[in-house]
């Protein structure tokens, strides 16, 4: 009886894959479940993404503003204006570029400029009102990102105290119809 033939395929049915175990399926699972678990608490690439760009909005910020800024209030705004418009990031870092270039000391002399790009002002402006507003976006789909901390209300800080309703100026509801017929 030959042997060698029976003794290749035993060799070579332990050199070949298992195929799927409970075990390794168990293995592989909780290890997807880790790296997902892992990924969506530290999302590392954006939040590298967000320290780069990071100093240049807190400097732009403070450009635009002529004061100094909050970095935690810097990060949300600047999160809220890239949510809204894809070219954000780079506009601001263009329009970061263009203040250096010229050399501007201060907001109101970029302003002055006759032949600003409209694409670099439009972004210049959106920085400016989220900061006084404290809001981002049109009424449609504006987020609230600050309220009390609204650069609008500090020309009267110490003088009057912020309102603590609505989301800003001119946020109240509709007037209510007039009851008609009412009788009292």
């Amino acid at each position: 009886m030959d042997t060698s033939m029976t003794h290749k395929q035993v060799s070579v049915q332990a050199e070949a894959p298992t195929g799927f175990s409970r075990r390794n399926l168990l293995r592989g699972s909780v290890a997807l479940g880790l790296t997902a678990l892992v990924s969506g608490a530290m999302p590392w690439q954006s939040v590298l993404a967000a320290q780069v760009s990071s100093d240049d909005f807190i400097a732009l910020s403070q450009f635009l503003v002529s004061r100094p800024v909050n970095p935690v209030l810097a990060a949300r705004y600047y999160a809220a204006l890239d949510k809204r418009a894809p070219n954000f990031s780079t506009n601001a870092l263009a329009l970061k570029q263009l203040i250096q270039a010229k050399g501007y000391k201060h907001v109101d002399e970029y302003l002055a400029q006759p032949d600003a790009d409209a694409s670099l002002k439009a972004t210049a402006t959106s920085i400016i009102s989220a900061w006084y507003l404290g809001i981002v976006g049109e009424p449609a789909d504006a987020e609230l990102v600050a309220y009390s901390q609204a650069m609008m209300y500090l020309p009267t800080h110490g003088i009057l105290i912020i309102p603590t309703y609505g989301g800003g100026p001119a946020t109240w509801g509709a007037k209510p119809a007039a009851i008609q017929d009412a009788k009292v």
